[in-house]
Order: C-alpha cells, then sequence, then structure tokens
C-alpha cells in the first residue's frame, strides 16, 4: 500500500446479504431499496431508485436526459445492455447550426431516452405495479430539501440560469442562487410523473406530456417535435468485453465510450501488476499513456450504433490491443482531452446474483438549461456530443445517437457477477473506472478502498488534475515522465465512484465515495 492511500483512511464498506442499492442520494438509494424490501425486482428497484435520482440531482439528471445501463439477469445468465440515449430530431441538419451546436437552450437537446428505458426495463424484468414505483419520486419532486452539490452548481452558474425562465424560477428564488439546506418544491415535475406513473411510458412519448412538450419547443424556437418524440425506442444491445487479469469486464458498445475503458484495460495487461499499485508516478504514468492512447484511437471511430458496425471488434482486436500494449510500455505524447458533464450513477444488487449499473444525464450541468415550466422538465444538451464536420460517421443527423460518454461497468469472474461499478466524471469516466478496477484487481482492495483512493482526472478544460493526497514527489515523478499536472481541492472532476462487490461468501459489499453526496445501503 502506498502512502496516499495510507493516508486516505478510507472508509469500511457496508456489508449486507439480501440486498445492496448504491446512488448519488440517499433519497434515490432509500427508494430503491426500499423497493426491494416490498419484494420487487432489481429491475423494480432501478426505475424507482432512477426517477428519484431525476428529482433531487437536477443538476445531473432529469426525465429530460438520457442513460445506459447494464443489467445481470440470474435466472438467465445473462447480461444485457440498454442503450437509453437520446436520438437527434427531425430538424437537426449540420446546416441548422452554421454558428456551431448550440450549447444551452431550447435547440440543444436531444429526445430524452430516460422514461423510455425505465419502461423497457419494467416490462423485462418487473413485478411490482408501475404506478408504485413513482411514489417517492412524486414525494420528493412535492417538496425535499436541496442538494448540497445542486446548491455549489446553482451559485456557479448563476448568470446562465437567470436566463431562462424555467431554471431561474426553480434554482434562483428572488434572483438568488438556492441555498443549502432550503426546501425545493417542484409541483409540475410532480404532476408530470404523476401521470407518468399512471399511463405509462406512452404518455411522455405520445400523449399530453409529449403535446406539451412539442408546444414548448414550438414556442420556444427548439428543434423537437411530436413526431421525434413517438419515434423514440431504447435499444437492447449485446455488451462489449475484455478479459483483465481472469476477469471479464463488460461495458456498453458504442455510441458509448465504454470501449475506451476496455482498450485502456488491454493496454495496462501488458504491465506487471504490481506496477499498477506500487509507485504513484510510475502508476499513473501507465495510466495516462493508456488513456491517451485509447483516445487517439477510438474517439473518432465512435458513433451511432448504426454506424458503427465492427468498430468495438477493431477497437478490441489484436492489432489495436497491440498497439496499446506497445502505448503504455513506451513512450505516448501528452494530449489534452476536453469535455464536462451532470451525471449521476445508480448501482443495484441482491444475493441472488442479480446486478444492474445506471448511468443517467443530462450532459453538462444542468444541461441545456432550458427548463419547460409546464412540465417541470429540464432538458439535456446531448447534441453536444456530435460533431458539425462533413462525412464522420458521428456527424449530427436525424434520428442519429452521438458519441456518448456514460459508462456503466459489469466484472464477472468463472462466470458469476464478481463487481459493478461506474462513476460521473464526463471523459473522465472510463479513466475513473479503470484506476478502480486496478486498484480492486491489481491491488486487492475492498470495495471502499478501491473508490476512496486518490486519483487523478481530467477537466473541462483538458487539463490533467491529482488530488491533494498525492505528494510532491509523485507531480515530480509524473513531470520526469512528460506529465503535466495540477493539484485539484475540488471533487467535482474527480467523480463520485460507486462500487459493488459480490464476495467469495456469497454476500455483497457496497462502497461510495467521499467526493460528493453518494450513499450506500445494504441488509
Amino acid at each position: 500500500m502506498t502512502a496516499e492511500f495510507a493516508h486516505n483512511r478510507p472508509r469500511a464498506p457496508i456489508f449486507g446479504r439480501r440486498a445492496m442499492v448504491v446512488s448519488g442520494h440517499a433519497a434515490a438509494s432509500l427508494a430503491g431499496f426500499s423497493t426491494l424490501e416490498r419484494g420487487g425486482t432489481v429491475g423494480d428497484a432501478l426505475v424507482a431508485a432512477s426517477a428519484a435520482l431525476s428529482v433531487v440531482l437536477g443538476h445531473a439528471t432529469s426525465i429530460g436526459g438520457d442513460c445506459f445501463l447494464l443489467i445481470n439477469d440470474a435466472a438467465s445468465g445473462r447480461t444485457l445492455g440498454l442503450n437509453g440515449s437520446g436520438i437527434a430530431p427531425a430538424r437537426a441538419v449540420p446546416e441548422r447550426f452554421p454558428g456551431g451546436i448550440d450549447v444551452h437552450g431550447p435547440a440543444a437537446p436531444l429526445v430524452p431516452g430516460l422514461v423510455g428505458s425505465w419502461e423497457a426495463i419494467h416490462r423485462r424484468f418487473g413485478r411490482l405495479r408501475w404506478q408504485g414505483l413513482f411514489d417517492d419520486a412524486i414525494d420528493l419532486a412535492e417538496r425535499h430539501v436541496v442538494s448540497q452539490v445542486l446548491t455549489k452548481q446553482a451559485a456557479s452558474l448563476r448568470a446562465e440560469l437567470a436566463a431562462d425562465a424555467g431554471c431561474a424560477a426553480l434554482y434562483l428564488p428572488e434572483g438568488r442562487p438556492i441555498g443549502i439546506g432550503t426546501t425545493l418544491c417542484q409541483p409540475a415535475l410532480a404532476a408530470t410523473l404523476r401521470t407518468i406513473a399512471a399511463n405509462g411510458a406512452d404518455e411522455f412519448y405520445r400523449g399530453g406530456i409529449a403535446q406539451a412538450l412539442a408546444d414548448y419547443f414550438e414556442n420556444q424556437g427548439g428543434l423537437i417535435s411530436a413526431a421525434d418524440l413517438a419515434g423514440y425506442q431504447p435499444l437492447w444491445v449485446e455488451p462489449i468485453a475484455t478479459e483483465y487479469r481472469g476477469h471479464r469486464v463488460m461495458a456498453m458498445p458504442p455510441n458509448s465510450y465504454g470501449v475506451l475503458l476496455l482498450m485502456q484495460l488491454n493496454g495496462l495487461a501488458a504491465v506487471d501488476g504490481a506496477d499498477l499499485v506500487g509507485e504513484s508516478a510510475r502508476r499513473i504514468g501507465y495510466q495516462m499513456k493508456a488513456v491517451q492512447a485509447a483516445f487517439d484511437h477510438g474517439v473518432a471511430l465512435i458513433s451511432d450504433p448504426r454506424t458503427a458496425s465492427g468498430v468495438s471488434e477493431r477497437l478490441l482486436g489484436p492489432e489495436t490491443t497491440a498497439v496499446m500494449q506497445d502505448a503504455v510500455r513506451g513512450a505516448h505524447a501528452p494530449r489534452r482531452l476536453r469535455e464536462g458533464g451532470g451525471t449521476s450513477c445508480l448501482l443495484i444488487a441482491d444475493g441472488d446474483g442479480n446486478a444492474a449499473c445506471m448511468v443517467q444525464s443530462v450532459f453538462n450541468v444542468f444541461g441545456s438549461m432550458a427548463l419547460d415550466p409546464r412540465t417541470g422538465i429540464l432538458f439535456n444538451n446531448r447534441m453536444q456530443g456530435f460533431t458539425q464536420r462533413p462525412g464522420h460517421a458521428n456527424t449530427i443527423g436525424p434520428g442519429k445517437r452521438p458519441a456518448h460518454t456514460l459508462c456503466p461497468v459489469m466484472v464477472h469472474r468463472d462466470g458469476r457477477p464478481r463487481y459493478v461499478l461506474a462513476s460521473p466524471g464526463g471523459l473522465s469516466q472510463t479513466l475513473i473506472n479503470a484506476q478502480i478496477l486496478t486498484n480492486l484487481i491489481d491491488g486487492r482492495m475492498d470495495v471502499s478502498a478501491a473508490v476512496e483512493a486518490p486519483r487523478w482526472c481530467i477537466t473541462k478544460s483538458g487539463s490533467f488534475l491529482i488530488e491533494p493526497e498525492f505528494s510532491e514527489a509523485t507531480v515530480a515523478g509524473l513531470a520526469k515522465l512528460g506529465h503535466v499536472v495540477k493539484r485539484t481541492g475540488d471533487d467535482y472532476y474527480s467523480g463520485s465512484a460507486k462500487a459493488i462487490e459480490f464476495l467469495p461468501s456469497g454476500n455483497l459489499a457496497g462502497a461510495s465515495d467521499h467526493r460528493r453526496e453518494a450513499f450506500t445501503l445494504g441488509a
């Protein structure tokens, strides 16, 4: 154990025999856990907790956003993926954005995918009545004490939120950013959730809510129409996977960035595991080279599933793996990576071997910063995931899904679940997951030590940051290796990692790190 790990003094994991829920907010973890206690399945609990998250972490997730999911079904022995990413509306053509794709405002959102994903999950894996899965979310929308992280983000983005009447009314009461300990009331959102609970996701995509949303976008100069909403469907997919030191690590295929995580692991496999838990500068140097090589070789190929056929096989095949391993062992020039986001994660497992990992998001913090006062829905700005370059696989176009940073992870050993993990963090998601996996597998840490260990990350501007627990010797060692890093006291870019471990005893261990307001429950 390095000095940095020892200094961090991780908390003990939460243990359970029957169930484990880890999410980005205590209210969501409680909603999921109580659903399991009522006899619900992991799928039921996933819907209930996800709905709660979409209410209490509005800066990170909303029913105007989207998601990716991995779920292990013990009965069938299969792990499935659900691509709940949004699609571009019919009017989203490159010519519509001569000055660049909108970052904020009514032209920035894709058709939201989260609500449709809830219904797909419930149809396939649910047991309890759909209507009862939203009681907690509705109560929270009526009133809840505001998240500390949300208040911090509202203060830092005050000017941008003030530009939208819906955002300003909710997050800037009386012109001031909402304060810590304030009770937040969202009656319009509560009414929308009641309607979804009563009438199903069809109401959101083809019913009264859909018409209200279409009217909103038409009045505000947006792009999404009633026909765009009616045409949305999430996609059930097969996960992609690689082997890492006897573990089968699964991620979502493109349009997710999950393949970049697997590429990093393929590169790191060329390094002795002891070097990935030893001296910090050398360890981080290997990880940085793996990230840089993965992005150099993979990012340009990630796009809508219809245009990304064969990409995963190519990027995880022997030729690219050899390139990755050469890059990790040799010299790879540092590069700056850009992006930032608002995202939340949800992990659920039971003692029977069922497990799920969902990552849901509005993309940038507060998404498009366009909030419809009539429905109470804050919309994503995931249109930013596209490029405008003509002829590129990821060029914006009607019905397309953009390249997407969300990266849930499922790990099996000997054909059974071993770990479930995820973290928000924009472009940093894949590299945070890689660091945690090497902590778990190479370092043989428990889940709390793995998620709380100091880590490095990437900012929106593309700078490499390392957390304060790392020593000056680590900074100096990285500089010698050609990596320019800065220290950070800001936990935001370091994500908020969560993990569940299936112990050899058959019990469960869960952990959520100290960096935000994540919460773990087990019994």
